[in-house]
């Protein structure tokens, strides 16, 4: 789960919409899903601020040169093909608030309609929040390749983040196996001395958090 700076400065036709329905305090449409004649522009800006990344998991769900600004058009995005859905974080303001810029995030397609869901969440992993840094809460346990509570947070915290983990989906059991697969050759290649850490973080396409985090506790 990597910071995220999701700037709206993309979709500029959505943003004019979504700025006139609050500022003249209204509510917003049901959320139709792409039926809404901006789904498409929402999701292209999403998928490119989170460099074709699932926000909470990191899997691959497109290339992002597919979402380049250069193919934009009066703030416009044509029809496209990808993977991953788009996700309200805080499900709670669906009702109401069901075109928010500040809750949308593109997700893995299984995280969202098979475990997150409707589940509750504390607002400490929102990747987009200000200063957020997984570092401060997370740590990655090299062993079973899951997500854990910072230890050197109180213990407070630390039951809110695990209660996040859980919600956002961080170790959804097909996509905790397919991280393990994925990383774990790189980091016996690193251990072994085949691969260096540079070389190998520039070979990598997706989970750059999970590498990170487990880099540091290689002697």
């Amino acid at each position: 789960m990597k910071a995220i700076n999701k700037s709206l400065e993309l979709a500029t036709a959505y943003k004019s919409w979504i700025e006139k329905l609050d500022n003249e305090n209204k509510l917003h449409p049901p959320y139709n899903s792409s039926t809404n004649e901006y789904y498409y522009d929402i999701v292209a800006n999403l998928l490119w601020v989170q460099q074709g990344l699932c926000a909470y998991t990191e899997m691959y769900l497109i290339d992002k040169d597919k979402v380049n600004p250069k193919l934009w058009k009066n703030g416009r995005f044509n029809r496209f093909q990808f993977l991953g859905q788009l996700d309200h974080y805080d499900a709670s303001l669906k009702e109401q608030k069901a075109w928010d810029w500040n809750n949308f995030f593109m997700i893995h397609s299984d995280v969202n309609t098979k475990h997150k869901r409707s589940k509750s969440v504390n607002y400490l992993l929102k990747p987009d929040k200000g200063n957020f840094s997984p570092f401060y809460f997370l740590d990655y346990d090299v062993v079973t390749h899951f997500f854990i509570p910072n230890v050197n947070r109180d213990q407070e915290m630390i039951t809110k983040i695990q209660e996040d983990i859980f919600s956002l989906g961080l170790n959804f059991e097909p996509i905790s196996d397919y991280r393990r697969i994925y990383l774990k050759p790189i980091f016996e290649e690193i251990e072994l001395g085949i691969c260096t850490v540079d070389v190998a973080r520039q070979k990598l396409n997706k989970f750059y958090t999970a590498f990170e985090m487990a880099i540091t506790q290689f002697s």
